[in-house]
C-alpha cells in the first residue's frame, strides 16, 4: 500500500470492519448480496471512502476502507451503517 499526501500531512489508514445482522439472521442471500455491495460502494464513493475489500457472507459483513484523517472509524460506520440500512429496507 502506498501513502496518501494532503498538503500538510501524509498518512496510511486502513480500516477492517465487522458487522453482523441482529440475531445473526442469514438475510444476504444472492439477489440481497449484491444489492447490498452496489449500496455500499455507492455510500463509498459519495463519502470519498475507498472500500479495498467487500465480502458477504450469508450472516454477517466484512470491510475494509481507507479513507482519510478527516472521518473517525466509528463516523465512517455510522455512514456506511445507517444509509445502507435505509436503502436496503426500501
Amino acid at each position: 500500500m502506498e501513502l496518501q499526501r494532503n498538503s500538510h500531512h501524509v498518512f496510511r489508514l486502513m480500516y477492517h470492519f465487522v458487522w453482523i445482522p441482529k440475531y445473526r439472521h442469514k438475510v444476504f442471500s444472492d439477489p440481497y448480496r449484491e444489492a447490498m455491495k452496489v449500496i455500499i460502494q455507492k455510500i463509498g464513493y459519495d463519502y470519498d471512502i475507498d472500500i479495498v475489500e467487500l465480502e458477504i457472507p450469508e450472516d454477517h459483513i466484512h470491510m475494509v476502507v481507507r479513507s482519510e484523517p478527516k472521518m473517525s472509524p466509528s463516523q465512517i460506520m455510522q455512514v456506511i451503517k445507517s444509509i445502507s440500512a435505509r436503502e436496503f429496507f426500501k
